[in-house]
């Protein structure tokens, strides 16, 4: 029974279904920031973790980086990569909003638009899912790669 279950939770297609979903999270989660990079950089402000010189080019250059990262799992390409990308912003999305929470910041996540629920430990609990996931999709996908239908191997090559 314990073997089934295993096989159920390691299965690449379980990874798929992980890897589809967080390309739609990472996607969805970037078009508001990149249309709105000042409201993006007041969020940022807002969790007093950040210098003041670097809350400007994060609040430009991440949601590029979530889109992008969403955009590769979506289409199957450098899927290790996007996830361990994904993973690392995970990560530090998860310890910024425990930080807050522990100093007792009032303030909203900014995970999907600016004026949107406040942080709590529920964001918390959501993004140790996420990175669950994430690494999930690290370790066990497999499956739909788009990137390696162009990959040439040496003995093709003559090499």
């Amino acid at each position: 029974m314990t073997r089934r279950i295993l096989n159920l939770l390691t299965h690449p297609g379980l990874a798929l279904i992980l890897r589809l979903y967080l390309a739609g999270v990472f996607i969805y989660a970037s078009l508001y920031k990149i249309n709105f990079p000042a409201e993006f950089a007041d969020n940022i402000a807002g969790y007093l973790i950040v210098p003041h010189w670097l809350v400007n080019p994060l609040a430009v250059f991440m949601p590029w980086l979530e889109l992008v990262s969403g955009l590769f799992l979506l289409a199957g390409v450098r899927v290790r990569a996007a996830s361990l990308i994904i993973s690392g912003m995970l990560a530090m999305f998860t310890v910024a909003v425990v930080v807050a929470l522990l100093q007792d910041t009032p303030i909203n996540c900014g995970c999907f638009q600016s004026v949107g629920e406040a942080i709590s430990w529920w964001t918390v609990l959501r993004d140790l899912v996420w990175l669950g996931m994430s690494v999930h999709v690290y370790r066990y996908d497999r499956l739909v790669h788009m990137d390696r239908l162009f990959m040439v191997k040496p003995e093709e090559l003559g090499l």
